[in-house]
């Protein structure tokens, strides 16, 4: 990554602030590694948009086929509403004042367009060169115009996502691997449920069983971890060479549907071309890809209500809301959006380019 100069991976940090315990995941910027933004967004809470403010850069990363608008799109269809724009390198310009009131101003029309709600998008200028309003604030220039919070006062002003804690444990593996002392582990974050040490757990695709052996949060053994939790699991049992990224670790009592169709309602993109039957893209859910086919229009639907506006179209243009059948090449573990919100959402890209976001309406087989 250093020799490249962007990120590739998500790479995963802790903190504390006065008033919040912090998980920070860094997530790819580049369109190469959009795949891997996806993974880390659609384990977060809340969202910092980091925005090149200098000269041209903001434009070329604003304007067609910028990152900037596919991010805070695809952030927006994985269901963070929390968004904080961190408006980046306005050092280099002396924090020119009404340099970031225009890309405030250009941003915050775009972000209301893009479904997010005025009070739950905060702007503040930085400079993570010199650090200048991360923690702190001491440059005079900035100071003679900006009073607001730092990045740290506004981290610590964001609102914790419910959890589901009653609900059948489901954990989506986002890391596997072996170490001398605990033996067969995977990683990832509790979507719902709980995980202690002792239970019995199955993962799915499959029906492969283990015991869990310990849990470990942000590095520290626990007894048990709760929904939102990212956690390290050590197990036990056989056949675990076959557990790959992507398994769903469940309660083995009410695992998760496992299927290859399903009815969902899609909001499209920004298109080169109109999606009809028979269209493939590749759908992206957590950590798992899988290509699919969308084998029927059903409808066209209103966005805000839902009504029915045309029944079987030929085609689904862009920015467009529609019911459709989609087909997976291989089986998928889905959950109903109206019963796990996490688990049944879902981004369709295809040429690498996002093309549409959906929710899970109806589990076929």
């Amino acid at each position: 990554e250093r020799e490249r100069g962007v990120t590739i991976d998500v790479g995963v940090t802790h903190f504390e602030t006065e008033h919040r315990r912090v998980q920070l995941l860094d997530a790819p910027g580049h369109k190469d590694f959009v795949p891997n933004m996806i993974s880390g967004a659609a384990q977060a809470d809340a969202a910092i948009l980091v925005i090149d403010g200098s000269t041209g850069e903001f434009e070329s990363g604003f304007h067609a086929g910028g990152q900037t608008v596919e991010h805070a799109i695809l952030v927006r269809s994985l269901g963070i509403q929390q968004l904080v724009v961190a408006v980046n390198k306005l050092d280099t310009l002396n924090f020119d004042e009404a340099r970031y009131k225009f890309i405030l101003e250009t941003l915050d029309k775009f972000l209301r367009q893009a479904g997010y709600r005025q009070g739950d998008v905060s702007f503040i200028p930085v400079s993570g060169w010199s650090g200048e309003n991360l923690l702190e604030r001491k440059d005079a220039k900035l100071n003679s115009w900006y009073s607001g919070p730092t990045l740290i006062q506004l981290i610590d002003t964001l609102r914790p996502a419910p959890r589901a804690v009653e609900m059948p444990l489901r954990l989506f593996v986002s890391d596997v691997f072996k170490t001398q002392g605990l033996g067969s582990c995977i990683a990832g974050r509790i979507e719902a449920g709980q995980v202690s040490a002792g239970m019995h757990v199955t993962f799915r695709p499959g029906e492969l069983v283990a015991q869990v052996r310990s849990v470990e949060r942000h590095g520290r053994r626990v007894t048990c971890a709760n929904a939102g939790d990212s956690v390290t699991v050590a197990l036990a049992g056989s056949e675990l060479e076959q557990l790959r990224v992507g398994a769903v670790l469940c309660d083995i009592q009410r695992p998760i549907p496992v299927v290859t169709a399903f009815l969902a309602q899609i909001l499209t993109f920004d298109m080169p071309v109109p999606i009809t039957n028979g269209f493939q893209a590749v759908m992206y859910i957590q950590s798992v890809n899988e290509v699919v086919t969308l084998t029927k229009l059903l409808c066209t639907v209103k966005k805000s209500t839902g009504e029915v506006l045309k029944k079987k179209p030929r085609a689904i243009a862009s920015a467009c809301a529609a019911v459709v059948r989609v087909e997976a090449s291989r089986p998928v573990c889905l959950e109903l959006f109206t019963d796990y919100k996490n688990l049944g959402r879902f981004t369709l890209r295809e040429a690498g380019v996002s093309i549409a976001a959906g929710t899970v309406m109806k589990l076929i087989s």
